[in-house]
């Protein structure tokens, strides 16, 4: 019985050795009117941010979405462009663009980053263009730039990007 309670103190003082083992170095201290908080983190997560950050302002378009609200033919050039000058009549605070992907013209109106957020115009598009849905497209973060005067029959070519 002796035993059982020295291998209980022994086994009690390695866990408490183990627990003292897990201590970092204090990185920085921020204080607000509240009190102090003490960030304890490795510093290999400073080089991960530097490093993700990098890589991220390299990039110039992130995959979005669009509603899709004509889809025709090459011969159907003029008229994805009327459609495209009737959208922007009808809801002129959004975008509009005239995609081109041979050999099809389509028009792909708004600028969002979840499909959920294209829900609400994808419903208010369904009352005049009834065959339109959401796609999933890259959006160049120009796109997203607050709008301007623009060409309005420029055309974007996604077999470019």
């Amino acid at each position: 019985m002796q035993y059982c309670w020295l291998i209980a103190v022994f086994v009690f003082m390695i866990l408490g050795n183990s627990v003292n083992a897990q201590n970092y170095e204090i990185v920085e201290n921020k204080s607000d009117s509240l009190g102090v908080v003490n960030v304890i983190q490795d510093e290999r997560i400073d080089q991960l941010l530097k490093t993700d950050s990098i890589i991220n302002s390299q990039k110039q378009s992130f995959t979005g979405y669009r509603i899709q609200i004509f889809f025709g033919g090459s011969t159907d050039r003029e008229k994805a462009f009327e459609i495209k000058k009737e959208f922007l009549e009808l809801f002129p605070g959004e975008r509009a663009y005239v995609v081109y992907t041979a050999p099809d013209f389509r028009v792909r109106v708004g600028n969002f980053r979840t499909k959920i957020e294209s829900i609400e115009l994808y419903k208010a598009c369904l009352e005049y263009y009834p065959n339109c849905y959401p796609v999933k497209t890259k959006i160049m973060f120009s796109d997203l730039e607050p709008l301007k005067e623009e060409a309005r029959d420029l055309i974007v070519d996604e077999n470019i990007r």
